[in-house]
């Protein structure tokens, strides 16, 4: 096993820090003591992640049903979830390797089905609950049934991101279990991915807006909280000689699991108390940025910035140090950010479009107040706005992007474009009106500064939008 960091820029030779990528930047060598969150795609914006959480519950709605047809053999085939190496998640002490669920889980649902006839009437509302249901279940094993059953969006996550950030991608790389949802199966498979140098085996990437260092529904909470209130008496550790302190805390666990599988009413009342605390449940990295990568970061996107020639032949770098610059400042609030997002007919192009995400600063208001979980930036990499680069992005805005967008550029919209933009505000025949930012190169740099200094960039942006709102009316 290896004890030393091998981080995949380093690997690949890349210049990246996890300040400005929407994933989880992996260690190639040993596990991130991180989880993917089930709780993140269950209260999303995005109803593309709220979907992927559904497909979680299906697989354990159908393992119910075959066990109450008495397909065991159904059953071990479909409830089968070993450790995706490939994600590089875990809390092994040192390498890439765990255990994973799989023949053993289908003992333990089975097992949970067969002594509760609650929980067999309830079912489940987050997979995460088994950890409350089962002894054998911890956070681990929620993030390998969860990394098992969303492996081929992740395959398809891990693509697109390869081929935005140029990490090398080897054909035809061997995947093996993953689940085929129009048959119900798990097949093996090969697919164009990253190949980790370190074990010679495909590479998968996460997106950061789904990874905690625990999920929010979790057993220490529920066992601190609820349990403790509302399952009297406390679950006593056992302490018998030479008894490892570990075991013992599986013996109390075993006395608690029993007690919630005949009450799952409690189990109820935790979730619906974590569900409606759904804001605190934001996703978090195993460690912070460090502050000179951090500043070291900053200073070269602004040296990059800098650097663009303004004008149309530099229009695709301007747009790419832009966006670079906006993953730095907003991650994970603004997420899974998109080159050239066309419409349906293909007959408009955004340049760059954000999932909002955000649960506080500024990002949630613009998201409550203006209906729409996407942010809208248009690149405009010219000496000077012109009022045809305000119609195109005002014409953008609407039920579906929502009513605020922003246009990036050079330098500070003169008045004629700011009249304008206030035109853009009174014409719009809605409320909330249409409302136009720009970001100047300047204000950007303002942004990276505060991001470098530990200060909140969104604060830039909220004072652009009260200023523009206190002038135009």
């Amino acid at each position: 096993m290896a004890d030393k960091r091998i981080l995949l820029p380093d690997a690949f030779g890349l210049s990246l820090s996890q300040a400005e990528v929407d994933f989880v930047i992996p260690d190639l060598a040993n596990d991130i003591p991180v989880c993917i969150d089930p709780f993140l795609l269950y209260k999303s914006p995005d109803e593309t992640l709220r979907g992927l959480h559904g497909r979680l519950l299906g697989i354990f709605e159908r393992g119910f049903a075959l066990h109450d047809a008495g397909d065991r053999a159904g059953l071990d085939g479909l409830i089968n979830f070993p450790e995706v190496n490939a994600i590089g998640f875990g809390y092994t002490a040192a390498g890439t390797g765990g255990s994973g669920l799989g023949w053993h889980l289908n003992q333990l649902l089975a097992d949970l089905l067969e002594s509760s006839d609650e929980v067999r009437a309830r079912g489940l509302r987050h997979i995460e609950e088994l950890q409350l249901l089962s002894v054998g279940v911890g956070p681990d094993r929620i993030s390998d049934i969860a990394a098992n059953i969303l492996k081929v969006p992740l395959i398809e996550y891990t693509q697109q991101q390869a081929e935005l950030w140029r990490i090398p991608m080897t054909k035809d790389v061997p995947v093996s279990h993953f689940f085929d949802e129009e048959d119900l199966v798990w097949r093996d498979g090969y697919f164009d991915l990253p190949l980790n140098p370190v074990t010679k085996q495909a590479l998968l990437l996460v997106p950061r807006r789904i990874v905690r260092l625990l999920p929010w529904i979790n057993y220490a909470d529920f066992y601190g909280n609820e349990a403790q209130l509302l399952l009297p008496p406390k679950p006593k550790l056992p302490r018998y000689p030479g008894m490892a302190a570990e075991k013992r805390l599986e013996v109390a666990k075993a006395e608690l699991v029993t007690k919630v599988r005949g009450n799952t009413h409690i189990l109820d009342q935790y979730v619906a108390r974590k569900e409606r605390e759904r804001a605190g449940a934001v996703p978090v990295l195993a460690d912070p940025p460090d502050p000179e990568v951090l500043r070291a970061t900053g200073e070269q996107l602004l040296v990059r910035l800098a650097a663009v020639p303004t004008g149309a032949v530099a229009s695709v770098d301007y747009q790419r140090v832009v966006y670079e610059i906006l993953n730095f400042l907003f991650e994970p609030e603004l997420t899974d950010g998109k080159f050239e997002v066309a419409t349906y007919l293909g007959t408009e192009r955004r340049d760059l479009l954000y999932w909002n995400d955000a649960e506080a600063s500024f990002w949630n208001y613009v998201r409550t107040t203006y209906n729409s979980p996407l942010v809208m930036f248009e690149c405009k990499n010219v000496a000077a706005l012109e009022i045809d680069h305000v119609n195109q992005t005002a014409a953008y805005l609407g039920a579906r992007l929502g009513m605020l967008g922003f246009i990036a550029t050079r330098s500070a919209p003169s008045d004629a474009v700011v009249r304008k933009l206030f035109s853009v505000y009174h014409d719009s025949p809605a409320v909330p009106r249409k409302v136009i930012l720009v970001l100047s190169d300047e204000a950007l740099s303002e942004m990276v500064t505060a991001r470098i200094d530990g200060a909140s960039p969104a604060r830039v942006v909220q004072h652009l939008y009260r200023t523009f709102r206190s002038k135009v009316q």
